[in-house]
């Protein structure tokens, strides 16, 4: 009689610490940041710098709203604000497959040669020294396109279209995801591109921002 009762006692704590432990174990491995800079040039800092502090909403041709408290551009602002939101989500959640993330991925890379094809309303084209797309405008509607040439170096251009050929630049691209699933009506999801060329004085020259994918349940 005394087994069972111990038995009944042990599956009771058993059945009741199960969700701290799987809070423990499981859900806090799904609570997450991942952060990644991949600058393998020299003034790494300052090109960062220069990206992410950027004004954004001085010089964007068309500036997309998003949902409340996301921007549809990528900055320092953002990415702190996504950060703490990972941080300081430390509560149990009773949701099994509840997860919380943030993943950043930063690329700058050298350029030789890149060709852009543009007028001053449009960017058509950005294509590398082998003629072949980067497909920084390519897979979106240009409709759904935040942008900016800067023309201040970049010459006007008044005809249908025209090809200029920038050397040595910089690509930079921006990859940004963001989410949480807190159950089967509880779920948030935003990823953003944002593509940059920078001269060699780290000058910006262009932006491209698809519009962002963002989906709330």
């Amino acid at each position: 009689m005394k087994n069972r009762v111990l038995l009944i006692g042990l599956l009771i704590l058993g059945l009741s610490l199960f969700p701290v432990f799987y809070n423990i174990l499981v859900i806090r491995s799904r609570i997450y940041y991942f952060i990644h800079y991949d600058v393998n040039l020299p003034n790494d800092e300052e090109i960062i710098g220069n990206i992410e502090n950027f004004n954004y909403t001085a010089y964007l041709n068309d500036y997309i709203e998003t949902h409340e408290r996301f921007k549809s551009y990528v900055d320092k602002d953002l990415i702190l604000f996504l950060k703490c939101q990972i941080e300081n989500d430390t509560g149990f959640h009773w949701v099994m497959s509840y997860e919380h993330h943030l993943h950043y991925y930063f690329l700058a890379e050298n350029h030789s040669k890149l060709y852009l094809t543009y007028n001053n309303d449009t960017i058509f084209t950005v294509k590398d020294k082998d003629n072949n797309s980067l497909n920084l405008i390519e897979r979106y509607p240009w409709a759904h396109i935040a942008w900016y040439l800067n023309f201040t170096l970049l010459p006007y251009v008044y005809t249908e279209n025209s090809t200029l050929l920038l050397e040595d630049i910089i690509l930079v691209k921006i990859d940004l995801d963001y989410g949480y699933l807190c159950g089967n009506l509880c779920a948030f999801s935003y990823h953003i591109f944002q593509y940059l060329i920078l001269n060699e004085s780290l000058d910006i020259l262009l932006i491209v921002i698809p519009e962002p994918l963002t989906s709330v349940a």
